[in-house]
């Protein structure tokens, strides 16, 4: 025992928190190491939205319209007639223009009109790609009978096209 009126020893600094750091510590490190393990969320897929009978209406007016806009289109580029040998070259490059141009339309108005009925939409899409593979086939100079069944497959399309915007 200490002597009475003596100071008494000094005790080392207090070790509760190093204690409860290094718990906290451990818990931070568990915690971590769970979440590693753990699965991500699976993000939800957002609702699809719904349209109104006017705005699925007023869709495939615009989609249709922009359909008759790249038929009239075509049937201009693909009517004309030279007068000389060299005007045959300049019509076949103005028609391949019209018809990447005419594809590239079409699928702006798809993308502007989301609301447009699958039907009208889907069909429109599928001439648009008819239309890309044959400018392709064009342009790598396919064969006839390649381009033929192209051209006959635009040709069963275009009055299911016209059927649907009825």
């Amino acid at each position: 025992m200490a002597a009475p009126g003596a100071t008494p020893a000094p005790r080392g600094p207090s070790r509760l928190p190093t204690i409860i750091a290094i718990v906290v510590a451990l818990i931070a490190v568990a915690v971590a190491i769970g979440a590693w393990f753990r699965p991500a969320p699976k993000p939800e897929a957002p609702a699809a939205k719904t349209y109104s009978d006017q705005e699925i209406a007023d869709a495939k007016k615009a989609v249709c319209d922009a359909f008759d806009r790249g038929q009239k289109t075509l049937d201009v580029t693909g009517g004309k007639v030279g007068a000389n040998p060299g005007d045959a070259f300049t019509i076949a490059v103005n028609s391949r223009v019209a018809i990447g141009a005419i594809s590239t339309y079409w699928r702006s108005s798809l993308q502007q009109h989301p609301a447009a009925p699958s039907e009208v939409a889907g069909l429109l899409s599928s001439l648009a790609d008819l239309y890309e593979n044959i400018l392709l086939a064009q342009l790598a100079e396919g064969s006839r009978s390649d381009l033929d069944t192209l051209y006959a497959s635009a040709d069963d399309a275009v009055p299911k096209m016209k059927q649907a915007c009825g």
